[in-house]
């Protein structure tokens, strides 16, 4: 499983899908029209993880539900993450340190593979990039209660199905639009977090390296 790791490595080295890719599994294209494409000077910075690990013979990776809080993004699915401190020597130590408090992952058994491409969420007004990280075995995982109502673990070879791809309205703003998703047994994976799982979904199945140990 450790030739996975290499290969996706030089797979992202060859160059990232980028912007238009992602934006493939946006909500929809009244949203795409309505939202500014660049950021301002007063955005924030963010990042999260997208932690690759092997369990029951495949690679999988880790997602979690945020609490249902007043805000744009209460009750999402999403990769563990959060804005940049201060304290943060790097996007990718932010990543880090937001994963360790959200799901007691530590961060020296964390291997960076790379970065992806950085999302911009306009209604949160955030830069936000994916970093993605390897751990050689399925980490023993502690959520955090104030931050995350639970995890569940994903395997990316199911990820990749384009049957669990769906669409459904959803109201948004106090407004119904279509939403596109994964719908990975039953938890739906949306938004900005579909977005830059699909960006690396794009570039696995551009590499068509193997997902399952022997």
């Amino acid at each position: 499983m450790r030739g996975f790791v290499e290969l996706l490595k030089t797979e992202i080295k060859k160059g990232l899908p980028g912007t238009a890719v992602q934006w493939q599994m946006a909500s929809s294209d009244r949203m795409i029209r309505n939202f500014p494409g660049s950021p301002g000077p007063d955005a924030k910075v963010a990042a999260v993880l997208i932690l690759l690990f092997p369990d029951k013979g495949s690679v999988h990776t880790v997602l979690m539900q945020r609490p249902d809080y007043k805000g744009i993004h209460g009750g999402q699915i999403s990769f563990p993450g959060g804005k940049k401190e201060d304290s943060d020597k790097n996007i990718i130590h932010t990543a880090l340190r937001e994963a360790d408090e959200e799901t007691g992952v530590k961060q020296q058994d964390i291997s960076v593979i790379n970065t992806l491409t950085p999302l911009f969420i306009p209604v949160s007004n955030m830069i936000v990039t994916p970093v993605v990280g390897w751990t050689e075995k399925k980490p023993d995982f502690r959520h955090h209660p104030g931050e995350v109502v639970f995890l569940f673990d994903a395997e990316i070879s199911k990820l990749l199905d384009p049957l669990i791809v769906r669409t459904k309205p959803m109201e948004i703003h106090g407004e119904m639009i279509d939403v596109k998703y994964y719908d990975y047994d039953g938890n739906v994976i949306w938004g900005a977090t579909a977005m830059m799982l699909h960006e690396l979904l794009t570039i696995i199945k551009r590499g068509n390296f193997e997902l399952k140990m022997g």
